[in-house]
């Protein structure tokens, strides 16, 4: 009755019938107020009933995108490339093309960030969406109607109408955008997109659900504190009101989640604090939003089902891989067993990275390009950190092994260098998730890293290696370091790479050591007459160095660990960084990075001459990841390239 008391409309009024209105309070018909209450009231159950037909056709529009493309999705997946034809085909390559040239870095950075020009078009389309159907269908006129029994007169508006709409859509777009965060998601199965690279939209659309609840809740406390007479009774009164003590909640908890996800809040509070309210205030905003208007429960019953299904799924994951029949008791109980990790700490003076092992059997092991989030229970059970595998599972076994970089910020990072090397501790894995790499009909690959980025581009290339048919396949590698030491994060594997160079005659291996003066290391004779014997891989000062060939220690804060700025592994890393085969290079720039255009541009030039489909792949800096979008768009011959930059924000 409440509600209804806001619409001047008397339910027990004699000869009138009760209309009833989905998602909206009933109208009783006919009306026998003044003219202008009842043209006005007309005109506010009208703006209502378009308002939720708005809402449908918005779901209506992303349920029809979607299908088409997984129809698409679908169809291209189960044809080879040189089988495709015809107007459908044409049209999807065509709007390849579309996305790749808008694939460079999107202006106003300081606003969006380093973000393709493609993720901002997405948001402006769906923007100008939102814009259009929110000011389509409001009566814009006013009424000033008596009331009853005072001298008083209330100004009657579209105003109300207005919020009411952007209020539902705010409603409507909620488990939508819910489906943009979840880890296990949907959208990732329909689209072939990894989950991460829809937090662009989550976050923007998460903000014009708070500005959609700002300007509702302005426009309400106008009317009901300026417009509608007497005052102050009238708003008093208002606010007493159940349904509007849980909006302002919903509205105050929608701003905690607005201001506290931009990342000077995250820098300020640590990612983990981020992480645990976000959750939970999530849940509680939705639960709050039922609370104010129940009449609309359709949007938020999905919102809660969709946060604890993403919840529920992700545990079921994490004990799917931990799961063991009850055989064996090791760190954990009969049915779980954690995985045991080894940790190495590699410092030098441009900070430090852990190397992390895992030897452990399961079940689901994972492609090249995947990441595990992980656990230590031995330091806290609620953080979990997205990590990319750096290895490949081996195929015919149970027991696969796991390769992390990790490197060492504040937080539970910091956490783990305090330990000694060689330390094992429980770790906990959930995953595998993202997409995999190569797909399957691809002939040639460029591997882009920059930093521990090369965790993901490291399997990809050996998984191409695996799959290649032709030997002679176009295969580059491209890792840039600041400091030549940096390669001893991975130098078994970076060793093994070396090896294949006479297997794979298409496979490149370059190394750019972009904080260094040296020589280039091509070809390590070569080098030598150059230099007189002496290394090109170190400086003079390296080289005179009386401890030559031992290993240093440092001792800080109690515990030991190796300091790879000296000549740590030292007759490794020469050995590293020396190499007779040209396709093995290694390049020190002293103070500035690679051209990645030049680098694609060379690629592609290579693979124009043998024919097939191409896929880049990179990882690393986001300045990197803006260099190598725009160096993709910049390339003419389109047809069957792919590209994949894996976002590390």
């Amino acid at each position: 009755m409440e509600v209804f008391a806001r619409h001047i409309q008397d339910h027990v009024e004699a000869n009138t019938t009760e209309q009833h209105y989905w998602g909206y309070a009933s109208r009783i018909i006919p009306c026998n107020k003044d003219v202008g209450t009842c043209e006005y009231l007309e005109a506010v159950y009208s703006m209502h009933e378009t308002s939720m037909l708005y809402t449908f056709i918005l779901w209506a529009v992303i349920g029809g995108v979607l299908l088409i493309w997984a129809a698409l999705r679908f169809r291209r997946m189960g044809v080879a490339s040189q089988g495709r034809g015809g107007f459908i085909d044409d049209l999807c390559d065509q709007f390849g093309a579309l996305k790749r040239s808008l694939l460079p870095d999107a202006p106003m950075r300081w606003l969006f960030g380093r973000v393709s020009r493609l993720q901002v078009v997405v948001l402006a389309l769906m923007l100008g969406y939102l814009l259009v159907f929110s000011l389509v269908g409001i009566v814009y006129k006013t009424w000033i109607t008596p009331i009853s029994g005072t001298t008083y007169f209330n100004t009657r508006t579209g105003l109300g109408g207005w919020s009411d709409r952007i209020g539902a859509l705010a409603y409507a777009l909620t488990p939508f955008t819910i489906l943009l965060c979840m880890r296990e998601s949907v959208l990732s199965l329909i689209t072939g997109i990894p989950y991460q690279h829809f937090n662009f939209l989550h976050r923007w659309l998460g903000r014009v659900i708070f500005i959609q609840s700002f300007l509702h809740t302005l426009a309400w406390t106008l009317v009901e504190a300026r417009f509608y007479q007497p005052q102050p009774s009238v708003y008093t009164t208002f606010m007493a009101q159940q349904y509007i003590i849980f909006g302002v909640v919903a509205m105050f908890l929608i701003t905690w989640l607005t201001i506290f996800s931009t990342k000077t809040a995250i820098r300020w509070t640590g990612y983990e604090f981020f992480k645990v309210t976000h959750w939970i205030v999530a849940v509680l905003y939705v639960a709050a939003c039922w609370g104010h208007w129940d009449k609309l429960w359709c949007w938020m019953v999905p919102s809660l089902a969709l946060i604890f299904l993403d919840q529920t799924v992700r545990y079921l994951r994490m004990g799917y891989v931990h799961y063991t029949g009850g055989k064996s008791k090791a760190q954990g109980s009969g049915w779980f067993r954690c995985a045991e990790g080894r940790i190495k700490t590699l410092t030098d003076d441009n900070g430090t990275v852990i190397r992390l092992d895992i030897d452990h059997e399961h079940r689901q092991p994972w492609q090249a390009g995947q990441h595990f989030y992980l656990t230590f229970p031995s330091l806290s059970i609620w953080q979990a950190h997205p990590f990319t595998v750096a290895s490949l599972p081996e195929p015919k076994t149970s027991t696969h092994h796991h390769t992390y970089l990790l490197r060492v910020r504040a937080g539970q990072t910091s956490q783990l260098a305090q330990l000694d090397n060689d330390t094992t501790l429980p770790v906990i894995l959930a995953g595998p998730y993202g997409d995999s790499f190569p797909s399957y009909e691809t002939q040639h690959v460029l591997a882009v890293a920059g930093g521990t980025g090369v965790t993901f581009t490291l399997p990809i290339l050996q998984a191409a290696m695996r799959q290649c048919i032709n030997r002679a396949a176009i295969l580059d590698f491209i890792w840039v370091v600041r400091k030549s030491q940096d390669l001893l994060w991975l130098a078994k594997e970076l060793d093994e790479l070396k090896g294949m160079l006479g297997e794979f005659l298409g496979l490149r291996v370059k190394v750019f050591v972009s904080r260094e003066e040296g020589s280039d290391c091509s070809n390590p004779e070569k080098e030598k007459k150059k230099s007189n014997g002496s290394s090109s891989s170190h400086s003079s000062d390296e080289h005179q160095d009386p401890e030559k060939g031992k290993q240093r220690e440092e001792t800080t804060g109690g515990k030991t660990t190796m300091t790879v700025s000296s000549v740590h592994s030292h007759t490794s890393l020469d050995d590293l960084l020396s190499s007779n085969h040209p396709r093995f290079q290694v390049h020190f720039l002293k103070d500035h990075h690679p051209s990645i255009e030049h680098i694609v541009g060379d690629f592609r030039e290579r693979t124009i001459d043998v024919g097939g489909i191409v896929e880049i792949v990179g990882s690393g800096p986001e300045a990197m990841g803006s260099d190598l979008r725009g160096a993709v768009a910049k390339v003419q011959e389109g047809d069957g390239i792919k590209f994949y930059w894996d976002s590390r924000e």
